[in-house]
């Protein structure tokens, strides 16, 4: 496995969960683990068991007296999957299929709104004890936004 130790990780938010992902340079596109992506899978619209569930869930956790409501959608917004499939470099170095969404995260306070591909690649990089990772910022994110990479100290700066 290749190791990127010279590349630049961040933590990003979705949902006031972080995210450890990688700032790549030699990587075009933004890209994400397929298990990052059913981390936040949901079924829409939920079956009648899942409705059920949830009702009962909500009457009796954690107890009759003070049971605390959560909403049956709790990732609805991170994600808005695009149809169709584009034919993209992957990071391993080769063309294929992608499904694409567009991803809701926010980074150092601010809030993001930007396309990924789905990396059927990257599934090794979901459980690996080397450098884990959930997904790539890439350069057109990198020069979209002004960002500049000092790899010495593998910091970033914004130009703006």
């Amino acid at each position: 496995m290749r190791k990127y130790k010279s590349q630049p990780f961040r933590l990003i938010k979705i949902k006031n969960i972080a995210f450890s992902f990688l700032v790549d340079t030699d990587c075009k596109y933004n890209l994400l683990t397929p298990c990052f992506v059913d981390f936040f899978s949901e079924e829409y619209p939920p079956s009648y068991e899942t409705i059920e569930f949830h009702a009962r869930l909500n009457l009796n956790f954690p107890t009759q007296e003070a049971p605390i409501k959560t909403p049956l959608y709790l990732f609805e917004e991170v994600f808005q999957k695009r149809k169709g499939i584009k034919r993209i470099k992957c990071k391993d170095g080769i063309n294929r299929g992608c499904e694409s969404v567009i991803c809701n995260f926010e980074y150092n306070g601010k809030a993001y709104s930007e396309l990924f591909y789905i990396d059927q690649s990257l599934c090794s990089h979901c459980t690996s004890k080397e450098k884990m990772f959930s997904g790539i910022l890439g350069t057109a994110f990198l020069k979209k936004h002004k960002w500049i990479i000092d790899f010495e100290n593998l910091e970033i700066y914004n130009s703006k």
